[in-house]
């Protein structure tokens, strides 16, 4: 080979190296050419994780890989900092979309996805002694006072309360000057949680792990981790019709009736907060049955979804998992 050609060879290898290697090399550390800004970027990641598997998940309409039984989760890199779309479909459920901001150099998590099945089964109640609609609670609240029902008589427990709501070990309520407190189970050891809470109230609810309140009138649905040294109110929703009973369905989603409809909502508001509406009716023994403006309550432990008809008064209650 002629001394030039050899030359032109070293040469064309020599610009070849210098010019790709640095391309490899920030490759390799997570560096990306973000076309639209015309210029090199460090990158981030996405990771989720979302129950039932297994499901599809697409990052900005493609597809980034598919939950499993095992680790329910998808981890996706090299993404440039910037919003992504994600979207999450399984067949049979409502589909989840979310807009996450990527962060470089940082992984952006959604640890707490939950799909909604569109027709989750119920069976009847057959003995409606079962039914808690029907169960009398331990506690209950008469003019604005708590009384304590577990002797087989009231007995009084605290005066001047608007709303109440219990976990395994406390009681927590409203006071009628508008501020939290907890106690135990006899009104002793008081303890105020808030200085200032949120008025009017309708409902507070403990979460299943005791760490989140849950609280709303008749228009709007907020809530608050107990153990913040400030008393943060998390907005979550706001509605032009009226809300009627309202739970937790997990620490991360609740569940709720507004004007007739049963709504599950997540509680992550990032950007858009999915909301998914169960059917007007269930299919009961073959049959199709009205549960229109029905009552609700979810039993947590048993991960119980209870209705009760408001044409006929008949409980029926879910058969289908609704929640991890």
């Amino acid at each position: 080979m002629a001394k030039g050609a050899r030359l032109i060879i070293l040469t064309s290898c020599a610009i070849l190296f210098f010019t790709v290697t640095p391309y490899i090399i920030g490759y390799s550390l997570g560096y990306r050419i973000d076309f639209e800004q015309k210029k090199i970027m460090a990158t981030g990641g996405i990771y989720l994780r979302a129950w039932p598997s297994p499901a599809d998940v697409y990052i900005d309409s493609k597809l980034a890989g598919k939950t499993n039984v095992i680790t329910n989760s998808v981890f996706t890199q090299n993404l440039l900092p910037k919003n992504h779309l994600v979207l999450i479909k399984k067949d049979g459920y409502f589909d989840y979309q979310k807009t996450l901001l990527v962060k470089k150099k940082e992984v952006t998590k959604l640890e707490h996805i939950l799909l909604v099945k569109k027709d989750i089964n119920f069976e009847a109640l057959a003995d409606k002694t079962q039914s808690p609609f029907a169960k009398q609670e331990r506690f209950s609240i008469k003019n604005n006072n708590l009384y304590d029902n577990s002797s087989g008589k009231a007995v009084l427990l605290i005066k001047n309360i608007v709303v109440f709501d219990t976990d395994q070990n406390n009681i927590y309520w409203v006071s009628k000057d508008n501020l939290l407190y907890k106690s135990d189970f006899l009104g002793k050891e008081k303890t105020k949680v808030f200085d200032s809470f949120y008025s009017p109230i309708k409902n507070i609810k403990i979460s299943p792990n005791g760490q989140k309140i849950l609280f709303n009138n008749d228009y709007e649905i907020l809530f608050a981790y107990l153990n913040s040294p400030i008393s943060e109110k998390i907005f979550l929703n706001r509605f032009s019709e009226k809300i009627g009973d309202c739970f937790w369905l997990n620490n991360d989603y609740v569940i709720f009736t507004l004007a007739g409809k049963i709504k599950i909502s997540e509680i992550d508001n990032r950007n858009e907060i999915n909301m998914a509406e169960l059917p007007d009716s269930i299919l009961i023994n073959g049959k199709t049955t009205d549960i229109k403006n029905a009552k609700i309550y979810f039993d947590a432990q048993n991960k119980t979804l209870y209705i009760e008809a408001s044409a006929n008064g008949a409980v029926f209650k879910s058969i289908d998992p609704i929640t991890d």
